[in-house]
């Protein structure tokens, strides 16, 4: 009987091995799936990051002193924005683009100039006074530089020591904002800051 009963005891041991080493196996098998889930759902994420970072960045900036004309002492009768595309952006059809005018007093549409382009615009209305840099067409292209005038209508946010901005979207993309103050005493021609 003792030589059965240690025999039982040697079977035992060696069901409870293998069942231990089948929950290993079990356990490692489920984890891999688990994080390999994980890694999966991590890249998806870091896809969808990048792609909303591509979107929601604007395509423009300012590349230079944004001035404000005027013709008299009482209020800026047009902005000039120097604008031009960020590193690695896609090129801006500028006639797609809109503008708009926000002020503590006050918003406004500002309505494309026709003709848009080389010309100053009248008043609420906006235009490429001038393109440098660039092949004569109306699309804004990397190393360009595009001059937009823009001469709203109601003026009220323009005068002097006042605070507005000029949102400029083009089409599909997030627009530029660009914030500025108007100076305490006003020039012919003043660096807006």
């Amino acid at each position: 009987m003792s030589t059965s009963n240690s025999s039982d005891a040697g079977f035992t041991g060696l069901e409870a091995a293998i069942v231990l080493i089948a929950f290993v196996i079990v356990a490692a098998v489920f984890s891999f799936v688990i994080l390999q889930a994980g890694f999966s759902s991590a890249q998806q994420s870091q896809s969808v990051i990048h792609d909303g970072i591509g979107q929601a960045g604007s395509s423009c900036m300012v590349t230079g002193i944004v001035y404000g004309i005027s013709a008299t002492p009482d209020y800026v009768d047009a902005i000039v924005i120097p604008i031009g595309l960020t590193a690695g952006s896609e090129p801006v059809d500028i006639t797609t683009v809109s503008v708009r005018l926000i002020g503590s007093k006050h918003r406004e549409i500002v309505a494309q100039n026709v003709p848009l382009a080389d010309v100053v615009p009248t008043y609420g209305k906006w235009s490429v006074q001038q393109r440098v840099n660039s092949n004569g067409d109306m699309l804004l292209e990397a190393g360009e530089q595009f001059m937009l005038n823009v001469s709203p209508w109601d003026r009220k946010d323009c005068r002097p020591d006042s605070s507005f901005a000029i949102e400029i979207k083009p089409a599909g993309r997030a627009a530029l904002r660009v914030e500025r103050t108007v100076p305490g005493s006003i020039e012919r021609v003043n660096r807006l800051e």
